[in-house]
């Protein structure tokens, strides 16, 4: 009795717990940790959304929202501590991982960087080069700040550093030349104080940087995948969100989160972060290998990451490739199927032999008309297999134009970024001049005496003529030399008005005049007029120089896109010289570091596709570039031989090895590493060029590698 009691109670415990464990598990959120990276603030306004709004409890997960009081420092080694954790950073996740730690990126909220350097308006530091010897305050892990500043010839040892505050007061005070900061942020402090500032952003050098994103580790992506893919998802449905409802995000933000800052700051770093994020161009959460690979380059530039890193692992992808490999494992399963099942049939079929030889050949020619239709239906199932394989590949085809396309894209951003924004730049000096100048240097000229107006037109002549701009170095080595030679002047002092107005006006090109000059009692201000007025004329001259090149890459861009109906045919007469020029036009912004030569013949119209073959060219020319690194000489050449318009493609790059030369036209071969090439770009080339009635190979060379591609000529 007592045995059948305990038996009883054991069954009652054991179905109770088979019936709750289910339950706890389907109404329990799975809980994750997300760590801010700075203070509550519509910076992190897509987190919000996403939580106030039941997105992330939608796919059971519950949030807990932790802001950060030190910045960064420390996020990274909570995140890959232990799983459940993600965390908001910045481009430095790139050093981190290079480091050891095995952060992966979900995705970039900010497609451009919203780091900018910060200047008092009217003060001596009118550009980026007048920094030099000047005390600035930089932020923490913001390398495309001090990109910039190399970038422009300037180094941290140049500077005077002091430790960054965070507290815009110490610019408006003047107790600092230069502050970096937020664009989003920053500006509306300045602003509500009423403080002229002027602020330089680094893609006026081509330094484009993704701003913040958020990140996991590669131990919650490989035991938790479905959770990164909910959390990731979920995440920017608030982010796409909080952009939409940007007042009703800052209300939120204001009355639960914090109240450091009031509504009108939220509502204005929301309407600056737009730009930044692009919610409507750019689909949320978007992240261009290219771009990383960019960022690296900046980096090892900085001597910060070795060059090329592998970027595997390091970028999440919520959509991984299609495997085919079960195609393949059917197939085999279904031949060796039929194999097994024909051999027994055979052996069973020759031991009736010997037993009755009719009835055995009435019997196998049954069997062998069932074998037939059983190979007929499988030979048909082969056949879709096939077909469907082929609709796999066209897709792929496709994807990898797209690619190419993006990559023109990307570039095309840079090469109009920094004449646009030299043109915004120099418009505002510009302004400057016409608003706060020009009545007081008219005022000044006109009390001139004729003494003193005789050596303003001569300072004036002097500096208009020559406009060459001086690097800081020489212009402290020139300081240096007047001084020694002028010391007996009281005026030229080393550190002086006088001697920086000399140097800025260009009258140290006249030695013999600097004394005559510096005899009036009124030498500062002849010189400080001529100066303002040097400068408006430059302003000028840059705006003028700038408006060309964009115009230039514009309708380069142009040419490119826009194309001619008959264009589209694959019998249409093409200008070669004219595509090509379009093509290194477009691709100006990577030619920087690469000597193009160009042998054009006589003949350079050949008859072609011209959307098909400008696809060919970009290919081969991108292709050399990365053989090259981006640095060496690229050689483009046009040749007529008989009926033929032979193109040929040279680069200085490593070349072709002999043992991959027969394998480089074939579909999904590439030397590239993962994620930067899926071997499709060449056998594109070739199926469009046999389209067309050419050829296209590889010829052999000692040094880089030449494709020549052989078109049917024009004939007129």
């Amino acid at each position: 009795m007592k045995t059948d009691l305990i038996r009883r109670h054991l069954n009652y415990v054991l179905s109770f717990l088979l019936l709750t464990i289910p339950f706890q598990s389907i109404f329990s959120d799975e809980k994750v940790t997300l760590h801010l990276k700075w203070f509550h603030q519509f910076q992190f306004a897509g987190y919000y959304a996403a939580y106030e709004k039941g997105f992330y409890k939608d796919v059971g997960l519950d949030v807990e929202l932790l802001e950060s009081t030190v910045g960064i420092k420390g996020i990274h080694e909570k995140v890959v501590s232990t799983t459940g954790q993600y965390g908001v950073g910045s481009n430095e996740l790139l050093i981190q991982r290079h480091m050891g730690k095995p952060v992966v990126v979900l995705g970039v909220i900010f497609q451009h960087s919203p780091s900018v350097l910060f200047f008092k308006k009217s003060s001596n530091v009118q550009s980026i080069h007048d920094l030099v010897g000047k005390k600035v305050m930089l932020t923490p892990w913001m390398e495309e700040i001090v990109a910039y500043l190399k970038k422009e010839g300037i180094n941290p040892s140049d500077l005077q550093l002091l430790e960054h505050r965070f507290n815009p007061r110490d610019l408006i005070e003047g107790k600092v030349d230069a502050y970096s900061g937020y664009a989003t942020t920053q500006a509306y402090d300045f602003k509500k104080a009423g403080f002229q500032f002027v602020a330089y952003s680094p893609r006026l050098a081509g330094i484009d940087f993704y701003g913040d994103n958020f990140f996991t580790s590669e131990e919650e992506i490989k035991k938790y995948p479905n959770r990164v893919k909910a959390f990731r998802e979920s995440t920017l449905r608030g982010w796409q969100y909080a952009m939409s409802h940007q007042e009703e995000i800052a209300e939120l933000i204001y009355n639960k989160y914090s109240k450091k800052h009031p509504i009108e700051r939220l509502l204005f770093e929301g309407q600056q972060m737009t730009p930044l994020i692009q919610p409507v161009l750019v689909e949320m959460g978007y992240m261009n290998p290219g771009r990383w690979k960019h960022i690296n380059d900046i980096y090892f530039e900085l001597g910060m990451l070795p060059k090329n890193i592998s970027l595997k692992g390091f970028l999440y992808d919520p959509n991984p490739p299609t495997n085919y490999d079960w195609l393949y494992y059917t197939f085999f399963i279904t031949l060796s199927a039929v194999g097994i099942i024909w051999l027994i049939q055979w052996r069973r079929l020759n031991k009736q032999y010997s037993e009755n030889l009719k009835n055995q050949v009435k019997q196998r020619t049954e069997e062998l008309r069932q074998s037939n239709e059983s190979l007929k239906i499988l030979n048909q199932s082969l056949v879709n297999t096939l077909e469907e394989l082929t609709e796999a590949q066209d897709r792929l085809l496709a994807s990898e134009k797209l690619a190419v396309l993006g990559q023109l894209a990307a570039g095309m951003a840079h090469e109009l970024n920094t004449p646009l924004g030299a043109i915004v730049s120099s418009n505002l000096s510009l302004l400057d001049f016409l608003k706060n100048k020009l009545q007081s240097v008219i005022s000044t000229i006109i009390n001139f005496n004729d003494e003193d107006s005789k050596r303003y037109k001569l300072v004036l002549a002097e500096s208009l003529t020559n406009q060459n701009y001086m690097e800081g170095k020489s212009e402290r080595i020139l300081k240096k030399e007047l001084h020694s030679k002028f010391s007996y002047l009281d005026k030229m002092d080393l550190y002086g008005d006088h001697m920086q107005m000399v140097i800025e006006t260009g009258l140290f090109r006249r030695p013999d005049q600097i004394e005559y000059i510096l005899e009036s009692d009124r030498s500062l201000e002849i010189l400080q007029v001529v100066s303002n007025i040097n400068a408006a004329y430059r302003c000028n001259q840059i705006i003028s120089v700038a408006s060309e090149k964009a115009t230039h890459v514009i309708r380069a861009l142009k040419n490119y896109l826009v194309s001619e109906k008959e264009a589209a045919s694959n019998d249409s007469v093409i200008d070669l010289e004219t595509e090509i020029e379009t093509i290194l036009s477009l691709y100006h912004y990577n030619l920087s570091k690469v000597t193009v030569v160009k042998n054009f013949g006589p003949d350079r119209k050949c008859i072609g596709n011209r959307d098909k073959l400008n696809q060919v060219w970009i290919n081969l020319i991108n292709n050399g570039l990365h053989a090259m690194s981006y640095s060496g000489t690229l050689e483009i050449k046009l040749q007529t031989l008989e009926q033929w318009i032979k193109v040929s493609i040279i680069d200085s790059g490593v070349g072709v090895p002999d043992t991959i030369k027969d394998k480089i036209f074939e579909p999904f071969f590439t030397t590239k590493p993962n994620g930067e090439g899926m071997g499709l770009g060449l056998d594109i080339c070739k199926k469009m060029i046999v389209q067309m009635g050419g050829k296209i190979e590889l010829e052999p060379r000692t040094i880089g590698a030449c494709f020549s591609v052989w078109l049917p000529k024009a004939n007129f």
